[in-house]
């Protein structure tokens, strides 16, 4: 992490704490999630990455995207954000124009399955255990749940790091 991991962590865990019944899992794995979230992100969007808080989604950043793992270390992530903002992301991430909503799904779902990916390989080496990537959801969520919010360079969205899915199968 960057010169500020203290506060970083610190930040973390007065999230962790708050939205432990949303996560669902023992700090350490949920630091680790998100420590390889965020250095993915801060590297991949060139972008300084803030934690904020720990909030209830805003009816406003139903966008997302989520990856679940499943296995013995089993756990769902997902980025979620205004339809604005999760365009930027997903353009920051490609490096280059999209057009369609579409698209932007593909872009934020691909970017969650590399970090994720990247993290079950951590998971893999350190304590020789083989994970499953699911395949990616993607749209609006319905479902109203506590988050972390983020704030990158182009804007805010909000990290979604626990047990259950957040996008229904349809």
């Amino acid at each position: 992490m960057t010169p500020n991991t203290f506060a970083q962590e610190e930040k973390f865990s007065e999230c962790y704490d708050l939205l432990i019944d949303v996560m669902k899992m023992d700090y350490s794995l949920a630091l680790s999630i998100f420590k390889c979230f965020y250095e993915f992100l801060a590297e991949n969007l060139e972008t300084e990455v803030i934690i904020d808080s720990a909030v209830e989604l805003p009816k406003n950043a139903t966008y997302g995207a989520s990856v679940k793992i499943d296995g013995a270390v089993s756990f769902v992530t997902g980025l979620l954000a205004e339809k604005k903002i999760f365009h930027k992301i997903a353009e920051r991430y490609e490096h280059f124009e999209i057009d369609s909503l579409e698209e932007d799904f593909d872009a934020v779902s691909e970017l969650l399955n590399v970090v994720t990916g990247l993290f079950i390989v951590k998971i893999a080496s350190t304590l020789e255990i083989e994970e499953e990537l699911e395949p990616p959801r993607f749209g609006q969520t319905k479902k109203f749940f506590g988050v972390i919010k983020i704030i990158v360079n182009v804007g805010t969205f909000y990290l979604y790091i626990g047990r259950e899915e957040i996008f229904d199968i349809e």
